[in-house]
C-alpha cells in the first residue's frame, strides 16, 4: 500500500476509534491474534475485521488518495462494496450493512452496537451474555 494511504488509514482508524466506517465493528491494524484472542473471535472471522483504506469515490471512479475520500473499513465491508457492478453510495452502503448485520446477515460479527439498531431487548441480550456498551 502507497504511504500516502497507508498514513491516511492510520488517522482515519484513529479519528473513528478503530470501528469500521460501515458496520461500526471494532477493527485492527497490528496484531490480529491479539484482536482475536481480546474478543474471543477465530482468526477467520478476525481476518474480516482488519483495517483497511476504503476509498468513498473508487480511484476508478476519479476518487483521490486524499482524507477527505479515504475512510478506515473493516475488510469485509470494504471488499464487498466493490464486488457489486455499481457500488452503492457510502451512506446508503452504510445503512444497508447495518440492516443486514442487524438480521445477522452480513459477516456475523457483533462485539459493539449497530448504531440506529439497539432495541431495549437486543441490548439487554448482549448485557446479560457479558458485552460492555
Amino acid at each position: 500500500m502507497e504511504t500516502r494511504v497507508k498514513n491516511i488509514r492510520k488517522a482515519k482508524f484513529r479519528a473513528q476509534q478503530g470501528r469500521c466506517f460501515y458496520c461500526s465493528q471494532p477493527m485492527w491494524e497490528e496484531n490480529g491474534e491479539q484482536f482475536a484472542m481480546t474478543y474471543g473471535l477465530s482468526m477467520a472471522a478476525t481476518h474480516r475485521l482488519r483495517s483497511t483504506a476504503e476509498h468513498l469515490i473508487a480511484r476508478q471512479d476519479g476518487g483521490v488518495d486524499t482524507k477527505q475520500n479515504i475512510v478506515a473499513a473493516c475488510h469485509f465491508c470494504n471488499r464487498t462494496r466493490h464486488r457489486t457492478p455499481k457500488p452503492k453510495l457510502p451512506t446508503d452502503y452504510a445503512k444497508k450493512v447495518r440492516e443486514q448485520l442487524w438480521k445477522g446477515k452480513w459477516h456475523g460479527i457483533v462485539i459493539v452496537p449497530i448504531p440506529g439498531f439497539c432495541a431495549r431487548s437486543y441490548c439487554a441480550y448482549r448485557t446479560s451474555a457479558g458485552a460492555q456498551f
